[in-house]
């Protein structure tokens, strides 16, 4: 008797947007961290930036919204993301 391989589970790739640009991912869920790095290739830094991070086209649970740091979301095929780094004063 041969012991099979426990079945994986292939993640499934779906296309989201942000601040227009196509981006490929194949997480179910992403974190505020991980959106600002998709966002921007070099995360910019400072000691008065926030970005802030809005979403729609999310889960008709809660289609759109805003992330601040440690908080995720439930990520959706054509999920629309606008991060904006600004100098608060």
């Amino acid at each position: 008797m041969t012991k099979e391989k426990p079945v994986e589970h292939e993640k499934k790739t779906v296309t989201i947007y942000i601040n227009g640009t196509a981006k490929q991912v194949q997480k179910e869920q992403l974190s505020y961290e991980d959106i600002v790095l998709l966002a921007f290739s070099v995360p910019p830094g400072g000691e008065n930036l926030q970005v802030t991070v809005q979403y729609s086209r999310g889960h008709s649970s809660k289609p759109k919204g805003t992330l601040v740091e440690g908080q995720s979301v439930e990520i959706k095929e054509g999920m629309e993301f606008d991060v904006t780094a600004t100098n608060r004063s």
